[in-house]
């Protein structure tokens, strides 16, 4: 993958990441309960990249969609930072172009996907 195409995809996943934060506090404002306040303390004073480590302990996935999100977008960056970015999780393969221009944030190649379903 050339470096233009690697930056355009980091700032397109940085700032998806950026609101997709937003977003899960919001759901879990809009949750409302003591678990979700205490969580939401507990995020708000700690780094962000450390959000996914402690809500995943504290919360049931499924419950906030943008919290899978979350966990998928981070995960594509951090891919980035070892080098790995573009590659699917299953097989190891290139992720094609056209799956990565949709979502940069896809974790499985176009094979994979398939045998998921």
């Amino acid at each position: 993958m050339n470096e233009n195409l690697m930056h355009h995809y980091q700032v397109k996943l940085q700032a998806e990441l950026d609101q997709i934060r937003h977003e899960f506090l919001a759901d879990l404002k809009q949750a409302s309960n003591h678990a979700t306040e205490a969580l939401i303390d507990t995020l708000q004073s700690s780094p962000p990249h450390e959000w996914v480590d402690i809500a995943s302990d504290r919360i049931c996935p499924g419950q906030f969609p943008n919290f899978e999100r979350l966990v998928k977008v981070e995960a594509a960056i951090c891919q980035m930072d070892i080098g790995q970015f573009g590659y699917c999780c299953d097989c190891e393969k290139k992720i094609e172009d056209t799956l990565l221009a949709v979502d940069p944030a896809a974790q499985r190649c176009l094979d994979c996907v398939a045998k998921k379903k």
